[in-house]
């Protein structure tokens, strides 16, 4: 899945978390953070530091992989 904002990236937590049977509880847990948090993210509603992100990742043991754009353009509007 592409992510290019916050909404991208909670409904990609949010597939990932009911694919493997789990509760946002249980997400957090692992990742150290509230419940609250886990919620905040996959609704696209907070602007988490990376290293939160990348607890909850790992937590859903995923990894965060930086590639190049497929299109060269840039339109800010999309963020």
């Amino acid at each position: 899945m592409t992510i290019r904002n916050n909404k991208d990236f909670g409904e990609s937590v949010r597939l990932e978390r009911l694919k493997r049977n789990m509760r946002q509880v249980d997400i957090a847990r692992k990742a150290s953070v509230r419940q609250a948090l886990i919620s905040e993210l996959e609704n696209g509603a907070t602007s988490a530091r990376l290293d939160t992100v990348l607890k909850v990742l790992a937590a859903l043991d995923m990894d965060l992989s930086i590639v190049p754009r497929r299109k060269a353009e840039f339109d800010p509007t999309e963020y």
